[in-house]
């Protein structure tokens, strides 16, 4: 019976021992969640430089936007009615004559599309209209608006 006693606890010890041995390894998850992101990197004016009464042609011009939203993100990119809205028309206002106007159309009001990430930035191009009857009668002197981009992801 003694020497039960003594070899029970050393069994236990080898046992224990044994089974801690078996549980040193295990596994760890490594993970990231990627954001959806959207940078703008430059804008360009849409500039209608001189516009001629003898003209008798609508004149077209061209802005840009340039930016850059993260690989497969959805982007939607939308402007505002600018600084001269009146009966749902945009419009640039005279610089000097302030209470002279020129409408103007956008040819897009919403742009959508798939971001490429940064290192693949996307330039879009925002074209304007203004109509030859909106500017045959208009005051001399230059004329502005400010239109509000937002690009959305």
């Amino acid at each position: 019976m003694n020497y039960l006693r003594l070899l029970l606890p050393s069994l236990l010890l080898v046992v224990a021992s044994t089974s801690i041995a078996d549980d040193r390894s295990t596994t760890i998850d490594i993970k990231a969640t990627v954001k959806g992101a959207c940078q703008i990197s430059s804008a360009a004016e849409i500039n209608f430089n001189n516009l001629t009464p003898t003209d008798t042609s609508d004149k077209t011009a061209s802005g840009s936007l340039t930016f850059w939203c993260t690989k497969d993100q959805p982007y939607t990119i939308s402007f505002n009615d600018g600084q001269n809205l009146s009966g749902g028309k945009r419009r640039m206002r005279g610089v000097i004559t302030t209470t002279a106007y020129i409408p103007y159309d956008l040819n897009s009001t919403t742009i959508t599309g798939i971001g490429k990430g940064p290192a693949t930035p996307v330039t879009v191009q925002i074209p304007a209209t203004v109509k030859a009857n909106d500017y045959r009668n208009a005051a001399l002197g230059a004329y502005k608006d400010t239109l509000t981009v937002t690009l959305q992801n």
